[in-house]
């Protein structure tokens, strides 16, 4: 009976030891020469200001050479905007000359929107209008093929210089 009374006492001692002990103990170690190399597969330069394809709207695609699509792709968009402002009529009292930046998000599926437009106080005073102008014109603008890094359509963001001239 003696053995049976310190049995019992050894069995609630054996499982707390076994509770409290670390998890490590139980787990299998990794040869730390296999992580190392796969740091290096993780760890190559990647420039996100960089695309490996531009936007392309439907005219540019048979360009083959990035620098011909990126070129394609400027003329392109500034070719659509001054035929939006062409159908405007802005009426200005005094002469301007002036420049405003534009910044255009295009996205994953490819369609362009106004993220800012800075306009300086002149063309704000001599054209009310401006501001909401260049936003219907990127608006108006027809879907494009968005930009691409490493195989995966990315959003991508671009300024735009608009010289304002009047006559």
């Amino acid at each position: 009976m003696k053995l049976s009374t310190m049995v019992r006492q050894v069995i609630p001692v054996f499982f707390l030891i076994v509770l409290f002990s670390s998890c490590e103990l139980f787990t299998t170690r990794t040869n730390t020469s296999a992580t190392t190399s796969d740091l290096k597969l993780i760890d190559t330069i990647i420039d996100f200001t960089k695309v490996d394809t531009y936007p392309i709207f439907s005219d540019c695609e048979n360009y083959a050479e990035n620098d011909n699509q990126k070129a394609c792709f400027e003329s392109s968009i500034i070719e659509k905007l001054s035929a939006f402002f062409a159908t405007q009529q802005l009426v200005v009292k005094e002469k301007v000359n002036d420049v405003a930046n534009v910044d255009i998000l295009i996205d994953q599926s490819g369609k362009a929107r106004t993220v800012t437009v800075d306009s300086p106080e002149i063309i704000k005073e001599q054209m009310p209008s401006f501001d909401s102008i260049i936003r219907q014109s990127i608006d108006a603008l027809p879907s494009m093929k968005p930009a691409v890094k490493r195989g995966i359509f990315v959003k991508s963001q671009y300024r735009l210089v608009v010289i304002v001239r009047t006559l």
